[in-house]
């Protein structure tokens, strides 16, 4: 009897054990929301499968398990399949963009421009910050923001425009749109006042993108000038409108750059281009160099209503400075007391191209 036991018992251990090593596996739950502009949601994950239904950008599943590369999800209407899990966002990383959202909402903006290929955009700077979305080829952003990272190659954003020397390069902050097909409903309120196609529901979304990804969308004076003048544009705004025979004509500023990307400063120069209705041209009026300056830069009307506008220099004390147009002179503001030091180069009657 003590031997059938000594042997029975240890039987029973194994068995046990095997039971449950190969029991049925709970599933467990958390959530996920959708990354991309459509998620395919597929009937299984082996080669033959079908499409079951589809998930749009912001949508939240229920995340039932994950195995290799995909999740098993239930969708909000209640449809059970598999998604690939790069098309799916952590909550914790959904509730970044949209502290980064509300962050830029009100945020001016600085430039105008769309993406040159297809754009991933980033919680931060960096290409390998995680990302929140991608956008396709020419679709339009606002920039209201810029920053630097080191430039570093991977295998889902590489490009043959690779920054030169520092190995550094410039990134955008930008507020844009995530388009969803007609009828669908996300977690974030729709703006449905712009739209990239037909029909198409838009999605705010903000992040940041590579900078030379970016096709600014300039004024042909503004882009001539930048030309002429070998400088890269960073911001540009419209300062006021002037009578003219032909029609009232925009009188322009202008932030940028030079050199290799990376620096430090968000912009090194300024220009203002304005128009002169006796030989029905732009002129370059205002100039100067060699500035530190940091964006924002806001735009307003002084105390007279003329053109004025403002930013802080990026020194120990973020200097704000503020300057305005008087017909076609462009004049710093300075504080009582604050000493003048050396005047910015001022050019009038000259053409803003060559």
């Amino acid at each position: 009897m003590k031997r059938r036991l000594l042997i029975a018992v240890p039987l029973l251990c194994l068995v046990a054990v095997a039971a449950w090593m190969f029991r049925p596996k709970r599933e467990t739950q958390s959530e996920a929301f959708v990354s991309e502009k459509v998620a395919p949601v597929l009937s299984g994950i082996a080669q033959v499968r079908q499409q079951v239904g589809e998930l749009h950008y912001g949508e939240r599943v229920e995340v039932l398990s994950k195995r290799n590369e995909y999740m098993k999800v239930r969708t909000p209407g209640g449809a059970i399949g598999w998604v690939e899990a790069h098309q799916l966002m952590e909550p914790a990383l959904w509730q970044r963009s949209i502290k980064l959202l509300e962050r830029v909402r009100d945020m001016p903006v600085q430039a105008r421009g769309r993406t040159k290929v297809s754009t991933n955009l980033r919680v931060l700077p960096g290409r390998t910050e995680p990302r929140l979305y991608q956008f396709a080829r020419n679709v339009p952003v606002e920039i209201v923001g810029r920053g630097v990272a080191n430039w570093v190659q991977t295998t889902d954003e590489k490009d043959s425009g690779e920054p030169q020397e520092n190995k550094r390069e410039d990134w955008f902050l930008v507020r844009g749109i995530a388009t969803r097909p007609p009828g669908e409903t996300s977690s974030r309120a729709a703006e449905t006042a712009t739209t990239t196609e037909p029909g198409d529901q838009t999605v705010p979304i903000a992040g940041w993108v590579i900078a030379r990804f970016i096709e600014l969308d300039l004024p042909d004076p503004v882009r001539e000038g930048a030309s002429s003048a070998n400088i890269r544009p960073v911001a540009w705004f419209e300062l006021n409108r002037v009578a003219d025979p032909s029609g009232d004509k925009p009188q322009y500023l202008l932030a940028a750059t030079r050199g290799p990307e990376g620096p430090a400063c968000d912009f090194r120069a300024l220009r203002v281009y304005t128009w002169y209705a006796k030989k029905s041209r732009y002129e370059t009026a205002f100039i100067e160099n060699n500035l530190c300056g940091q964006l924002p830069i806001r735009v307003g009307k002084g105390s007279k209503d003329e053109p004025e506008f403002r930013f802080r220099i990026m020194n120990g004390d973020k200097e704000e400075r503020v300057y305005r147009l008087i017909e076609t002179v462009v004049r710093r503001v300075r504080e009582p007391g604050e000493s003048s030091g050396k005047r910015a180069a001022v050019r009038h009657a000259k053409p803003a191209t060559r």
